[in-house]
């Protein structure tokens, strides 16, 4: 969680530099504002779009001229976190108002839609939650379904079509720890062939729990591991996770055995390619930069 620092000073802006067990390739330097990159997709195109929690913006990345533009804004916030595709070229993104200096106002956090099928990006608000504490993590559930992470401690559903929004899963495993500094237990979160898994931050837990169609919970939460800290992930065409972790991409196969993959300043979040050229490549925002890491079957 790269904001962390921005928040409580906890760590020092990172340099950008980037030790690999394997090859890896710096895609992109963000300058400021917007260095703190913080979740990560990638476009049907290929093209990766990346979220910041020191700026209220997308940013647009293309990894094969290692170019990027600013594609959207969005006004009335300072911060973006998570983001998921909820159908094809068709993005829900999280957006709040937080700040180093003033640290997370509660009560500001709202999804967007980000429709970038036409040939300008359409945008709108889905819904404002006003008792929100902290959002970050988002996933897909279907094509109208998004599950995210709410800082108290729950798993939220919302439909992108009509607003609607009920409490999904809540347990204690995604509360924060009362030493947090800031109102946030998941970080990342996703939907996972009938699961869903989560990192909490602050607690250096990644947990699973099985659900059914609505995101409901059908059994116990399960703890994947209790001693590292995770950030965002994904997981590979194999069911392994990756998970951005303190200055590791960790690599956790579907038994649960964990791996480093590579050690990475700062890492964030990660997602694969999705083209026939780059299927086998990690994106992972790193700070103040998007880096590449070449994943072996």
């Amino acid at each position: 969680m790269r904001f962390l620092s921005l928040l409580v000073g906890m760590l020092p802006l990172a340099s950008g530099a980037v030790i690999s067990r394997q090859t890896t390739s710096t895609i992109f330097k963000f300058s400021s504002p917007g260095v703190s990159a913080e979740n990560i997709a990638i476009r049907p195109s290929g093209q990766l779009l990346v979220t910041f929690m020191d700026a209220a913006q997308l940013y647009s990345i293309d990894p094969s001229t290692k170019t990027g533009t600013k594609l959207v804004t969005f006004p009335g916030f300072t911060s973006t976190a998570g983001i998921t595709e909820v159908s094809p070229d068709v993005f829900a993104v999280v957006a709040g108002n937080y700040s180093g200096s003033g640290g997370n106002k509660a009560g500001s956090w709202a999804i967007w839609k980000v429709d970038l099928t036409g040939a300008a990006p359409k945008t709108e608000v889905v819904k404002r939650f006003a008792d929100s504490t902290m959002f970050n993590g988002l996933t897909t559930l279907n094509n109208d379904t998004v599950l995210i992470g709410e800082g108290k401690g729950s798993v939220i559903r919302l439909s992108i079509s009509n607003g609607s929004s009920s409490t999904a899963i809540q347990d204690a495993s995604m509360a924060p720890p009362s030493s947090a500094p800031i109102p946030l237990g998941i970080d990342g979160v996703r939907y996972f062939n009938g699961t869903v898994y989560f990192t909490n931050i602050f607690k250096n837990t990644f947990s699973k729990v099985p659900v059914d169609a609505t995101g409901k919970a059908t059994g116990a939460v399960v703890p994947i591991w209790t001693n590292n800290l995770g950030d965002d992930f994904t997981f590979g065409a194999d069911g392994s996770a990756y998970v951005a972790g303190s200055g590791k991409l960790l690599k956790v196969t579907a038994d649960g055995k964990v791996s480093t993959a590579a050690t990475i300043s700062s890492p964030t979040s990660c997602a694969f390619g999705r083209g026939s050229a780059d299927k086998g490549i990690l994106y992972v925002t790193s700070s103040g930069s998007v880096v590449s890491v070449p994943i072996s079957s």
